[in-house]
């Protein structure tokens, strides 16, 4: 589900579809005790190495913070199994509802010369974040210095080369190393930061992709706020008895979402799910009857009490239907 205000010319997007739209993906591991539940497997655990595993993989819309979907899978599933196919069901679906140019955001390891492939056939820009490979050396262009500070030995550098038949873009921060006393000063440097992204974008520069890049590191909170709503707390012994919770949060989160951005609106938009829940959610009431009549009555002097009428206003007002799955 994408926000209703794509669809219906409310909320942030009043002429409609945006023109543009990024998808990241990602997987998030969720540590399992004991082998007693479907799914639960040994693999990539960066928590807890050795521990089974579940290793769902989540996909946003990064402008807008809305959750497209998640994909339960087990322990032992690589970071992009299953990503090509689902990839080109998002896109259609985008482009359903409108958005013309799509961007999508994958870490590193989504990488391989596949997927780079199904991104090139479906038509959509990318950001590709490339592991520090050894043979990629090769592939990289000459280093230039794009910023420097003399007087504290560090600069910045970017190179410029093609991978595949696509932009390898890439940066890389140094600082100079003095010499040990009684050696030799032989201009030694020591790499702090250096990252490579493969893209297909013409008029973005190494820095500038970098940067993009990074800007999708926001999907590590929205699936922190899957987590506030207990996706993953519990398992059964049944893969799809494991999936329903996660998608049951994916839906919650995504209701909430819509709530908070059209509803809500200011400084509510950036408020996490738990901050909801006590401050709003939990404001206390009871349910009244008289005269044939059911009200939802609140104590005299409820802070909360004029945002929650502003939502009730809104919701009765219509909220757009949401981007067709």
């Amino acid at each position: 589900m994408c926000r209703g205000g794509w669809c219906g010319g409310a909320g942030s997007w009043p002429t409609g579809a945006p023109r543009s739209a990024t998808i990241v993906m990602d997987s998030t591991v969720v540590v399992r005790y004991g082998l007693k539940r479907a799914g639960a497997e040994r693999g990539y655990n960066p928590k807890k190495p050795g521990r089974p595993s579940h290793h769902p993989l989540l996909a946003y819309v990064l402008e807008t913070g809305d959750c497209l979907g998640v994909r339960w899978r087990p322990g032992g599933a690589h970071t992009a199994r299953g990503a090509e196919t689902w990839l080109a069901g998002l896109v259609a679906r985008l482009r359903g509802a409108g958005v013309r140019r799509i961007t999508v955001r994958l870490d590193k390891g989504f990488f391989s010369k596949s997927i780079v492939a199904r991104m090139e056939a479906l038509g959509v820009s990318y950001l590709l974040k490339v592991p520090r490979h050894a043979w990629l050396g090769g592939f990289r262009g000459a280093w230039e210095t794009a910023a420097a500070d003399e007087a504290e030995g560090r600069e910045l550098r970017t190179a410029s080369g093609e991978l595949w038949g696509t932009r390898l873009l890439s940066v890389e921060r140094r600082r100079r190393v003095g010499p040990v006393e009684g050696e030799l000063d032989l201009a030694a440097w020591e790499t702090t930061m250096s990252a490579d992204v493969l893209t297909d974008i013409e008029d973005i520069g190494p820095v500038e992709a970098w940067r993009a890049y990074n800007a999708g590191a926001v999907v590590e909170q929205r699936i922190g706020e899957l987590g506030q709503l207990s996706a993953g707390r519990t398992a059964v012994d049944d893969l799809g008895g494991n999936a329903l919770p996660w998608g049951l949060a994916a839906l919650a989160y995504q209701l909430l979402h819509v709530l908070r951005a059209n509803c809500l609106g200011g400084g509510w938009r950036a408020v996490q799910p738990r901050g909801i829940r006590l401050r709003l959610l939990r404001a206390p009431a009871k349910i009244t009857s008289h005269a044939r009549r059911t009200s939802l009555r609140f104590t005299r002097g409820e802070p909360a009490l004029g945002l929650l009428r502003r939502v009730l206003r809104t919701i009765e007002g219509g909220l757009p239907p949401p981007v067709p799955a």
